[in-house]
């Protein structure tokens, strides 16, 4: 069953207009372009309904905005001397644009690069292909390739589309090839050098892993040495034999390396719990030259180590679970789009709360409804980073109110209401175009000066809206 969208889109002139669906009822302008051509394509695909929240529209220059419609953060992309014919969402990451020349580009949401794309099947299908996405688009193109054996074109083709990295068909092709080289290894270890060889010659032309194969045979040639070295447990030598040539770093031989180490670390660790510092120094003389272990050592020594076996979250994710455990949750939704979080589980059921009032909030602005609003969003209504969009509720049910006022021709109320949103908001194009209608309406001339410029967030400093 086809779900009724919420929200339909217009290109008018150089504004991007939201609307509710099938009414005539203006949530929001989006975004103002520089000129008046304009083209718009509301996101149809995306891999969870959280990312159904965008929008993506450019303007004749070339310039790409794209808007989430429930926080109004932006994000620009600029193809210069490009105007645009067609805009696609191919996942949550990757925007697809075809100009009205035929020039066919990618773009990574996240880091706002853009890829051309050259391959002639490829541009074929993106094209004239319906209900693109990445994982449809890399099944029709890479699947090919894999069934028939074709590796270096597979891998060539996502060399120069990384776009495409990721795909079912992608890890496939990964997973291939690190079982040939896992192979290739294992022969090497075996001592059988013309094996390992013939387990890689699929990959031998692919430019991206010829690096790792060449250095995989080098590596091993100093397999013995590295081998008799841990056997009469020099492990300095055999640590800095791995740093010089770290695909030694595969081997079983490193691995129990590894564990030693570990295991004499904690004794150590216990050592120094107990007050025993001598002990631990002695401990852990053995790895005192060793490079990539000095750090570790003297943070342990001197007390500074903590040792967990847990993965340590980054300093961003801390803060925001520190937030949320405070129940702040107007900084949780300042942090997520200050450090642009995105992977974690608490930060989707934030933003699905988030979805879920700014829909109620959009109900009761088209009713005029501005208490509802304030009691609905409390002090989120102070959220810095999402001031565009609380901005635009209010305006919508400022509007609403003018236009309920209209009909029951309060006038007196009409002409308070429209001096009160202009202290609050300015003068904008839509409160222009009510001031028009209410002084032909009328016959009178409003009494409002325009020389002072009102910010558009300035509404946040205004006690009717933020005294709660």
């Amino acid at each position: 069953m086809t779900q009724t969208p919420l929200y339909t889109f217009l290109a008018l002139n150089n504004r991007v207009l939201q609307y509710k669906y099938n009414t005539p009822l203006q949530l929001a302008r989006l975004h103002s372009f520089s000129y008046s051509k304009s083209k718009i394509d509301y996101i149809t695909a995306g891999i969870s309904s959280f990312y159904k929240n965008l929008l993506a529209c450019s303007n004749h220059d070339g310039t790409i905005v794209i808007i989430d419609i429930f926080t109004r953060r932006k994000r620009v992309i600029k193809t210069p001397k490009t105007q645009i014919g067609k805009l696609v969402f191919l996942d949550k990451r990757n925007l697809l644009s075809i100009s009205v020349d035929g020039l066919v580009k990618v773009h990574n949401l996240r880091t706002l690069s853009s890829f051309n794309v050259t391959n002639s099947s490829l541009i074929a299908l993106l094209k004239e292909g319906k209900e693109l996405n990445i994982q449809t688009i890399s099944s029709s193109v890479l699947e090919p390739l894999i069934e028939s054996k074709s590796f270096t074109q597979a891998f060539g083709l996502v060399d120069d589309n990384p776009w495409l990295e990721g795909s079912l068909e992608h890890h496939r092709l990964e997973d291939i090839y690190r079982l040939a080289f896992s192979s290739a290894l294992k022969a090497l270890r075996e001592g059988s050098p013309n094996q390992a060889h013939a387990q890689l010659i699929d990959f031998s032309d692919i430019s991206s892993k010829q690096e790792e194969v060449k250095n995989l045979f080098i590596d091993f040639k100093h397999y013995e040495r590295f081998k008799l070295h841990i056997s009469e447990k020099k492990y300095a030598i055999a640590y800095a034999l791995s740093s010089k040539h770290p695909l030694l770093t595969l081997t079983p031989q490193y691995t129990e390396m590894e564990n030693i180490f570990t295991r004499e670390f904690k004794l150590a660790h216990e050592q120094i719990l107990l007050g025993q510092k001598d002990m631990a120094k002695e401990t852990l003389s053995t790895y005192m030259t060793i490079l990539s272990k000095r750090d570790e050592i003297k943070k342990l020594l001197n007390g500074e180590y903590i040792y967990s076996s847990n993965i340590k979250l980054d300093i961003e994710k801390e803060k925001l679970l520190l937030a949320y455990e405070k129940n702040s949750f107007k900084e949780c939704y300042e942090l997520i789009d200050l450090y642009s979080m995105e992977d974690l589980q608490l930060i989707s059921l934030l933003e699905k709360h988030w979805m879920k009032l700014m829909i109620e909030c959009e109900e009761y602005a088209l009713q005029g409804n501005i208490k509802a609003i304030k009691k609905t969003l409390g002090e989120l209504i102070r959220t810095k980073t999402r001031t565009d969009k609380i901005g635009d509720l209010l305006r919508v049910a400022f509007y609403s109110k003018i236009q309920t006022l209209q009909e029951e021709k309060n006038f007196t109320s009409l002409e308070n209401i429209i001096y009160s949103y202009i202290d609050i908001f300015g003068v904008d194009i839509e409160i222009k175009e009510i001031m028009k209608k209410y002084e032909e309406t009328n016959s009178k001339k409003l009494a409002i000066t325009l020389n002072e410029r009102v910010m558009r967030n300035d509404w946040l400093n205004a006690a009717l809206i933020v005294e709660l």
